[in-house]
């Protein structure tokens, strides 16, 4: 049955008075007296919409521009001053308010004073009060749902019998984050000059219109496509080292279910790890089933999947049969990312001194694909020529789903020495490191395919394994910390130009640290510059440490007083080094220091050779022992963290924000490491798993419900609490630092000797 409308929640700037051409017009005066100029269709695509709080730190962190109190009030009185002098309702809105059936209310981004002080001008006031709802009576405005809500609780009316007029895109996003219809309104003076138009159609709101006097037409039609729709649900595939995970996500970026499922690992040796990848498949499918099950969604409801992985390499006959990576049986088919075995093969790549290195940093890693090829074809060379496919993980798990043997251009960019700019596949290298039969081997196409292309519905084998149907579209998958950035940036996918001031610290058994830039910064030691290879119009730097979370596990199973790292384990150690520093303070195990690359240095020393220093250590053998060896073994992985931002701030990026998913969320001392140390605002998800929310935009992007990923991205965005660096703890934390690279000089020179 159709979903009666009980209330219209209106906007006011731009909705019920043309005020946003006056607003951006005393704005930008405002910021040009304070030194910095900003064409007006820059500020209209910047700022519309938002609050002046939202504003202003957008100004400090692209600028450096702090508007003081006098500059702000003079602005307020220059705006109320051309309000009067300019400010009307807009075109039709008085002949069409009579005629509404339903109830109305404002809800604005705007400080209260000025909602009621335009609508008193406009002379709307006594059509609205006292429903009038300001963004200040929230914690968080648009795009965040908080606002509409708030406003919908107040009236007594539910979300899904709710439509909002929005002009803003910040707006429709929060609209359908409540769960509410959205008409989108494109008549106001700013629309046309702002270039809003093309945007707001990507953000696909149930309809849009130019007259107001259309509006009660529309909301009739609004009504009447509601009548037995259910909403569209998205299903994302997130495989890491020790499991496989699948979420449900809504359209509008809730993760409405999640379930996790077990993958074996098979270590013979401190340097070999390998994967069974139909292992990976079941739990991947026992996942999705019981995700749904969780989700209480119906598999009809399903309309895209997408899947990230790690940069595991997963071999297949040219029959898709699996094939033998070691002397294991052949179900071992997959070498896994953090696999260490092709170190010789690695060196011999850089000693090449191809340009092909200056993608990667100029050092070639045992973890990328190239080496592990040319290890295979030298130790297993009846595996090589029964070769017929070579995927990453994440292409061997669309593969499964869809029969398409695409690759992603994530994947062959960034682990392959796939260069989009430069033709592709570079053949005079691979010739250098004896791969030249490489393509036809492991039948790998001349092209990538863009994270998010649509390879089609999923096959009836894959949809009765996954517990879906065949109405599901299969979308082009990417790798698993590229996920994360996706998850956590993508609130900054329409704004490439100063997305170079956030990070995305995606950390759980190793840590990922991606940076995006609207131009290709190629930097030593960190791999990249890869275009493409999370958002379309990016240039991605990716820095990383081998070993984080494996680190602390190491730590626990190799004290005497520790044992399995369960988590259970974990929070048992960290309440007891809260306790412990509480009470010494920052004496609390000062005279331990702990080099982290336990598994080499990815960034920036690109050295897999490295090995991790501790110095300090005595006699004792304790629980509180290990405690202070865990506690400085965060404060390591925190500084390595601070070591690879400042490279990265050598060559263009000035990072104030780390935006951080995985699972050092659930670690509260890393968390607070991460803030302090790097003197960063760390922005957690606010949901549990934003790699998922990112493989979500990816299968909606691949699903239609968005004409684009970055309007998937900015769509189901979902920003959650901040955590601002500790002052009182940057001291302690610089001279520490000073040890780090002090031991890290100490650590070359006994190399060197």
């Amino acid at each position: 049955m159709p979903q009666p409308i009980h209330l219209i929640i209106f906007d006011c700037d731009g909705v019920l008075i043309d005020s946003e051409p006056i607003a951006m017009r005393v704005l930008l005066r405002t910021i040009e007296k304070a030194g910095v100029s900003i064409p007006f269709e820059t500020g209209f695509r910047n700022y519309l919409g938002r609050s002046f709080s939202s504003i202003a730190r957008s100004l400090n962190e692209l600028h450096g521009l702090e508007l003081d109190a006098n500059a702000v009030e003079a602005m307020r009185l220059d705006l109320y001053e051309a309000y009067r002098k300019e400010l009307r309702p807009m075109a039709g809105l008085l002949d069409i308010l009579p005629t509404l059936t339903s109830r109305f209310c404002v809800a604005s981004s705007s400080q209260m004073e000025r909602i009621r002080s335009s609508l008193e001008i406009a002379g709307l006031i006594d059509r609205f009060h006292p429903a009038i709802f300001s963004a200040a009576s929230v914690e968080r405005g648009k795009p965040a749902p908080d606002l509409f809500l708030k406003a919908a609780a107040e009236m007594g009316v539910a979300p899904e019998h709710c439509v909002v007029v929005e002009d803003s895109p910040a707006g429709i996003i929060a609209a359908k984050k409540a769960g509410m219809r959205v008409l989108a309104f494109t008549g106001g003076g700013h629309i046309a000059p702002s270039g809003l138009s093309d945007l707001i159609a990507t953000l696909h709101p149930d309809a849009s219109f130019s007259d107001m006097r259309e509006l009660p037409a529309f909301l009739q039609r609004a009504q009447a496509a509601e009548g037995g729709r259910s909403q569209d649900f998205l299903v994302a595939v997130d495989v890491g080292t020790g499991s496989a995970r699948a979420g449900v996500v809504s359209s509008s970026g809730t993760l409405v279910g999640r379930a996790e499922y077990p993958i074996d690992m098979r270590r013979t040796d401190a340097n070999h790890a390998e994967h069974d990848s139909e292992q990976i498949w079941q739990a991947v499918a026992a996942a999705v089933r019981a995700a749904l099950d969780t989700a209480q969604v119906k598999p009809i409801d399903v309309v895209g999947i997408s899947f990230d992985a790690t940069c595991s390499l997963v071999v297949r006959a040219g029959d898709g049969s699996p094939l033998p990576v070691s002397d294991a049986p052949a179900n071992w088919d997959t070498i896994a990312w953090l696999d260490h075995r092709a170190l010789a093969e690695a060196a011999e790549c850089t000693a090449t001194g191809h340009a092909v290195l200056n993608s990667i940093g100029g050092v070639m890693s045992p973890e990328m694909e190239i080496p592990k090829l040319m290890w295979l074809k030298r130790h297993l060379p009846e595996t090589w020529s029964r070769a017929g496919y070579f995927f990453d993980l994440a292409d061997f798990l669309t593969w499964k789903a869809s029969d398409s043997t695409a690759r992603s251009q994530c994947t062959l960019t960034c682990k392959w020495t796939w260069i989009g700019s430069a033709g592709g596949w570079q053949g005079t290298f691979l010739k250098a490191v004896d791969l030249p039969d490489l393509l036809q081997r492991g039948g790998l196409p001349a092209a990538s395919t863009p994270i998010g292309t649509d390879l089609g519905p999923l096959t009836a084998a894959a949809a009765a394994t996954l517990g879906l149907t065949t109405r599901c579209r299969v979308g082009m998958g990417l790798i698993d910390a590229h996920a994360g950035a996706i998850g956590t940036l993508g609130a900054f996918a329409g704004d490439i130009d100063s997305i170079d001031r956030h990070l995305a610290l995606v950390a759980g058994t190793s840590s990922c640290v991606m940076a995006l830039s609207a131009d290709p910064r190629p930097i030593p030691g960190v791999w990249g510059a890869y275009h493409g290879a999370v958002l379309p119009d990016a240039w991605l730097n990716e820095a990383g440490q081998s070993a984080t979370g494996a680190l602390l596990d190491h730590l626990i199973r190799w004290h005497g007083a520790g044992g399995e790292p369960i988590a259970a384990m974990h929070s048992r150690i960290v309440d007891r080094v809260l306790e412990l520093r509480s009470a010494e303070g920052d004496a609390f195990a000062g005279r331990l220091h702990v080099l982290p690359d336990f598994h080499g240095n990815r960034s920036p020393l690109a050295d897999a050779d490295a090995l991790g220093v501790i110095s300090g250590l005595t006699l004792d053998s304790d629980f509180d022992s290990l405690c202070r060896l865990y506690w400085r073994a965060c404060v390591g992985i925190a500084l390595g963290v601070r070591y690879i931002l400042e490279t990265l701030s050598k060559h263009g990026y000035s990072i104030r924000t780390l935006h951080v998913t995985g699972g050092h969320i659930h670690n509260p001392l890393l968390m607070e490491l991460y803030a302090d140390a790097t003197g960063c605002t760390v922005v957690e998800p606010a949901i549990e798993d934003a790699t998922l929310l990112g493989t979500g935009m990816v299968a909606a992007a691949a699903a239609g419900l968005y004409g684009t990923l970055q309007a998937a991205a900015i769509a189901m965005q979902q920003e959650g609490p901040q955590r601002h660096p500790d002052p009182g703890r940057k001291a302690a934390l610089d001279r520490d630092y000073q040890i780090f690279l002090t031991m890290l000089k100490q650590r070359r020179t006994i190399e060197n000797m």
